[in-house]
């Protein structure tokens, strides 16, 4: 069994669980935020994805470094030491145009990101850059949708 850590704000989960619920099972997925970030330290998360602000940076940097891919919205400030000599699959995501996915466009019903450069699954299949269109929920945080979609393509079998 593998786990995924979401370190996002409350409001984003039922987004995330619903997006996901028919690649990933919702026990898999675990939320982590300032108050329960001590309770994670024996559990080792296969993928950690960061959409919002943790002060622990001790605790932060133990469950990163056992896991193998860390998927970072880069377009927040983040603390480059939790990063510092571990070896990670890190994916970022935003509306800078450095990220790993990039939004190329926004409109009232779309949003479209671009893969900007190869990545690998979790089952080791090569995505190649391309597109993808995603549907705009007005009341979701336009980064919560990234993040779902990212963890469909790394999790999904046939995309």
């Amino acid at each position: 069994m593998f786990f995924i850590g979401l370190i996002t704000n409350q409001k984003n989960e039922i987004y995330i669980k619903n997006e996901l619920e028919k690649i990933i099972p919702p026990e898999n997925l675990i939320f982590i935020n300032e108050k329960n970030i001590n309770n994670m330290k024996n559990i080792i998360f296969e993928t950690v994805l960061i959409d919002e602000k943790i002060n622990n940076i001790i605790e932060l940097r133990k469950i990163v470094s056992r896991s193998k891919y860390v998927i970072l919205n880069s377009d927040f400030e983040i603390n480059k030491k939790i990063f510092e000599n571990l070896n990670l699959n890190v994916i970022t995501y935003g509306f800078n145009n450095k990220g790993t996915f990039t939004v190329s466009s926004i409109e009232e019903n779309e949003i479209i990101i671009c893969l900007q450069r190869i990545i690998f699954t979790k089952n080791g299949r090569k995505i190649e850059p391309q597109e993808y269109e995603m549907k705009n929920d007005e009341n979701i945080d336009k980064y919560t949708i990234m993040a779902a979609k990212i963890l469909s393509i790394l999790y999904s079998k046939n995309k």
